[in-house]
């Protein structure tokens, strides 16, 4: 997909401007520690830090969370800190090897000697490794947990519990029983891998935080106000939707079947905090989630993909290619009022 790689890309780019600003401050400490007289370090440093940050920022976006997702921790740990590595030397002798060509009056093999054999080639060896190596642990454990989750815990985020406006997409597999008796424990795990792998470019690209995986459904959330910027929490749907249909014939292929799924998306007010004492973890209370509950099982009835409901509807500018229909109302026990849902489709859709 376009937009996917799009997406990829701008990361690519992320990566390449941290790179560009860590190299030059680590080529600026080196300048003050070697005491060298002169801006080369830095200026190095600068270029160092650009190249390898692109060459992280390619193999993490178009390499690592595709094609070596089935291997294990220390395979990648080591496998990743070995690639970074020799790249970080790699464009190290290129960029030395070619500012002492064009700063001194060295021949380009001289200027490539003396980039191998400077005085503290081997210690920058050893740390580039060290480096490379915390970078690579600190990116794998970062994918245990969600997104920012470490940040919030050192930080002291939501330990007191906080009320905050959210949006949730309930996204579950439909005929999941069938499914499993089909395809059997093991095959309908391996398919549940993909499944989930699959949906991953949407969420990304939406902005959405893995709020849980409760069986073969994935309960997704925003704040509000970033969920309804550009209909991110509704985009988000659909490019997971489409990115399905495009690996429909994969699908058919390995496993005889096409994953199919309901969702609904409602919003409004929720506490948030930690729990547990052995396993922490961020979790939401409210009537939303149970809510977002009871209008995506309304989905089956109505026979309807997506339910929003009409509180969140009217909140967001729909996209030039949906359009929504009023499909019920739903009394919540508890409450007097009805909550009046919709189903979005595509303009072009019966």
């Amino acid at each position: 997909m376009l937009i996917n790689r799009t997406y990829k890309l701008k990361n690519v780019s992320y990566f390449s401007i941290i790179g560009t600003v860590a190299g030059t401050i680590i080529g600026f400490l080196l300048q003050n520690l070697d005491k060298t007289g002169n801006n080369l370090p830095t200026i190095r440093g600068f270029f160092i830090g650009f190249f390898v940050g692109t060459v992280i920022g390619l193999g993490e976006e178009f390499l690592f969370l595709n094609k070596f997702r089935g291997k294990t921790f220390l395979f990648l740990q080591l496998f990743r800190s070995l690639v970074y590595t020799s790249a970080i030397i790699f464009f190290e002798l290129l960029v030395n090897t070619f500012t002492n060509y064009i700063f001194t009056e060295f021949s380009i093999r001289d200027s490539f000697l003396t980039a191998v054999y400077r005085e503290h080639f081997i210690r920058d060896l050893i740390i580039i490794f060290l480096v490379s190596f915390s970078f690579v642990f600190l990116l794998q454990i970062r994918r245990l947990h969600r997104p920012g989750d470490l940040r919030k815990y050192v930080l002291g985020k939501y330990h007191i519990p906080e009320e905050i406006n959210k949006i949730f997409l309930f996204i579950d597999l439909k005929s999941s029983t069938a499914t499993a008796e089909k395809l059997g424990n093991l095959r309908y795990s391996s398919f549940l891998i993909d499944y989930f792998h699959d949906m991953t470019d949407g969420i990304l690209m939406s902005k959405a935080e893995i709020y849980q995986y409760v069986g073969d459904e994935v309960i997704l959330t925003w704040f509000l106000d970033d969920g309804i910027k550009y209909a991110r929490c509704i985009n988000c749907f659909f490019d997971i939707k489409t990115g399905f249909e495009l690996k429909k014939e994969e699908y058919l292929k390995k496993y005889d079947i096409y994953p199919q799924f309901k969702a609904a998306l409602h919003a409004g007010k929720v506490s948030v905090t930690w729990i547990g004492g052995i396993k922490k973890e961020i979790v939401y209370h409210g009537d939303v989630l149970n809510t977002t509950a009871r209008i995506q099982a309304e989905c089956n009835k109505y026979n309807q993909t997506l339910l929003i409901s009409e509180y969140l509807l009217n909140l967001i500018e729909l996209p030039e290619y949906l359009r929504h229909e009023f499909v019920g109302e739903i009394q919540l026990k508890g409450r007097r009022g009805k909550i009046k849902i919709f189903g979005l489709k595509y303009i072009t859709e019966e």
